[in-house]
């Protein structure tokens, strides 16, 4: 980072999710595709001779190029993060370009969870297929529709489990359990998201850039395994995101087990003294939170000016 220390660019400016998950993979592209046509191609056949005589030529000046290119690549392609990270889970149109893959994705693991569903009610508890039939439908979504890929599938199953035993909404909650987590669990969430971010855009750029390279190495037949190697490793990439996908849904049920009653704490809700309690204040405080104003709750959720701890408030009853 040298030459950006030039343009007064500083680590401090610098986060590692920015460098990890937006300039790495960008950074990455650029290399890949600039040693390319710095080593001749599409013209000719890359040469290692020619990319380093062209190197040596360009100097100081194009280092500098480079890496100030990654870097506003990085930048612009900040905002596009959550477009990226979706189009991976699979949320795009069925009608669109993509379409037929959509539909094809949508029914090949629709079919899984049925026959996963089949093994699991119909074979013996202790049946090896049942025992992975169960351990697969766990990583499946339950009441939603299955979506085109595994890791869109992968995490709207971890969404769905890390409320379901308190009748909480994880996507109404995560938002506002958020900002009442202490600073290392914050951090170990953080840890698990960049993990899986990064990974996922590793995917796409590898995937982008064995497209580019194959485009520039069209008429070099043995030149062609560099961008099949560019998609193996994108699918490595793909596959170590939706395992990081578990992870990440595992450490957000776990945030949720522990913390969820710190946030009717800070909102002085009074704390239910049980989970049939609890479920009932949750199908409130989900109504309010979806704003749906058409639907009145069926009774007042009770506040608490105390500061009392959840173990000392247990006793003082559900709500009313």
């Amino acid at each position: 980072m040298s030459q950006l220390s030039a343009l007064g660019v500083t680590d401090a400016d610098l986060t590692p999710r920015l460098k990890f998950v937006n300039i790495l993979p960008s950074a990455l592209l650029l290399a890949v595709v600039i040693s390319l046509i710095l080593g001749g191609a599409p013209a000719h056949a890359p040469s290692l001779h020619r990319l380093l005589d062209n190197a040596r030529s360009y100097g100081w000046t194009g280092a500098l190029v480079v890496s100030v290119g990654a870097l506003v690549a990085g930048l612009l392609l900040q905002p596009l993060e959550l477009a990226s990270i979706r189009l991976l889970e699979g949320y795009v149109s069925s009608t669109g370009l993509l379409g037929p893959l959509v539909r094809v994705g949508t029914w090949v693991h629709a079919t899984r969870r049925s026959r996963l569903t089949w093994q699991r009610n119909h074979l013996k508890h202790d049946d090896p297929h049942a025992v992975t039939a169960r351990f697969g439908l766990a990583l499946m979504p339950h009441r939603a529709p299955v979506l085109p890929t595994a890791l869109g599938n992968r995490l709207r199953a971890a969404e769905e489990r890390a409320g379901r035993p308190y009748g909480l909404d994880s996507l109404l909650t995560w938002p506002r359990l958020y900002h009442v987590l202490p600073q290392d669990v914050l951090q170990t969430v953080a840890r698990s998201r960049n993990e899986l971010d990064t990974a996922a855009r590793l995917s796409l750029s590898f995937a982008l850039t064995s497209v580019m390279t194959t485009a520039l190495l069209l008429t070099h037949p043995w030149w062609l395994l560099l961008p099949v190697a560019l998609a193996v490793l994108s699918w490595f990439a793909y596959r170590s995101a939706v395992h990081a996908a578990t992870t990440y849904g595992d450490t957000v049920a776990a945030v949720v087990d522990v913390f969820r009653l710190k946030l009717l704490q800070e909102m002085h809700i009074a704390i239910p003294a049980d989970t049939a309690g609890e479920r009932a204040l949750n199908k409130k405080l989900t109504a309010l939170w979806s704003r749906n104003d058409r639907k009145p709750l069926p009774s007042p959720v009770r506040y608490d000016a105390g500061e009392a701890s959840p173990g000392d408030q247990a006793g003082s009853g559900g709500s009313s």
